[in-house]
């Protein structure tokens, strides 16, 4: 089995501390963290008291830091932590939380 080890540059650092300076997309990442399965936009907002367009702003800027992972399913979009770029990028961050 091969380890792929993920790089990061000063730009996707950039990125991901732009997307977990905000109280609300910390809360979403503990979201997912703790859900076990796929969880759609309307449902995190549903958990966390956030509209849809709000919860679609906050995931946007986590996916572009690469920090989630959107799958879609028929019309649905269903959200995952990239657990592996949390642990490169700021190990021990999830376990934190």
């Amino acid at each position: 089995m091969t380890i792929k080890l993920l790089t990061i540059d000063d730009e996707k650092r950039a990125r991901i501390f732009k997307a977990l300076s905000e109280k609300k997309r910390i809360e979403i990442v503990r979201y997912l963290l703790q859900s076990p399965q796929l969880n759609s936009c309307g449902e995190i907002g549903r958990t966390l008291g956030m509209d849809k367009s709000n919860v679609t702003y906050h995931l946007k800027i986590m996916n572009d830091a690469e920090l989630i992972h959107v799958v879609r399913e028929g019309q649905n979009k269903k959200i995952h932590l990239v657990k592996d770029m949390f642990n490169t990028a700021v190990p021990g961050f999830l376990d934190s939380l």
